[in-house]
């Protein structure tokens, strides 16, 4: 029992740390010019390059590859799409129907583990969403486009990346399936932009430094310490948590972009926090 308590507590502070990194590569993005499928897959394959070095001598494959191979591409499917849905409808948008993710990975644990989601995730969820609308200064759009459809699949295919990782965790270590998914993930995106004819290679330096960056804190930190902890954390509650980076990502913008936060966005920072800390109480 205390052996399971601290595992717990230890989860919830890669989380606090996970979160912080990941909120990092809104702000490194924005100072990054160039396609974004190139940002994508030059980050995974950068961080899954540098885990690869650390885990050679402990690196195995799973006996269930075909589910590695559908969280790789369910990964890369993620940032290309959450990417192209930011210049396809309003930011705002966007950036709600993303962080619905929670909704299909109660589904899958449902379907996996058949465990439903209680009322209080669901109330949670419902508070995170709502500050999400303030902090995105009320400017959400009715319609319903290409846009808003890939937003919507960047959530399902980052819930189904994050899952996979726990559903394969009695066979797989963590280190063992970051290393495998980020390179699948960043491999599929290359592929797709050398089809796509995207240049590789002639960028300024800045801005493979800033990739690195990116690869080095919001992929290695922050996604590495997401599966961990969903590993010991129940789905819901993992990915309730998770949405704490888009707070995080406000007030990184603050002080670094200098851009303003209004009165409505602090409003939903505060239903976020409120939401979350909710989630992580009846988590206990």
């Amino acid at each position: 029992m205390l052996k399971n308590k601290t595992e717990k507590e230890k989860a919830y502070i890669f989380l606090i740390i996970g979160i912080t990194a990941m909120a990092s590569a809104s702000l490194i993005i924005r100072l990054t010019s160039a396609p974004p499928i190139i940002i994508a897959s030059y980050r995974l394959l950068i961080a899954s390059l540098i885990l690869l070095l650390l885990n050679r001598k402990t690196l195995k494959l799973p006996k269930n590859l075909p589910i590695l191979l559908i969280a790789g591409l369910s990964l890369g499917m993620h940032f290309y799409s959450w990417i192209s849905s930011l210049f396809l409808t309003t930011v705002a948008n966007a950036v709600v129907l993303v962080n619905t993710s929670p909704i299909f990975i109660s589904l899958l644990s449902y379907i996996f583990e058949k465990k439903k989601p209680t009322r209080s995730f669901f109330l949670s969820l419902f508070f995170i969403l709502l500050g999400i609308v303030l902090i995105t200064n009320n400017k959400i759009s009715l319609k319903f486009g290409k846009g808003e459809l890939l937003a919507i699949l960047g959530a399902i295919t980052f819930a189904i990346y994050l899952y996979m990782g726990r559903y394969l965790s009695p066979n797989l270590s963590v280190s063992s399936y970051i290393t495998l998914v980020y390179f699948t993930g960043g491999i599929i995106l290359l592929v797709f932009a050398i089809l796509t004819k995207t240049p590789l290679i002639v960028y300024p330096l800045k801005i493979y430094f800033n990739v690195f960056l990116l690869a080095l804190i919001p992929q290695l930190i922050g996604h590495t310490s997401a599966n961990y902890a969903i590993r010991i954390l129940s789905p819901n509650a993992t990915s309730i948590i998770l949405i704490g980076e888009t707070v995080i990502a406000t007030l990184l913008a603050l002080v670094f972009l200098k851009e303003k936060i209004t009165l409505l966005q602090t409003l939903g920072m505060l239903l976020i926090i409120i939401g979350i800390i909710y989630s992580s109480l009846k988590e206990k």
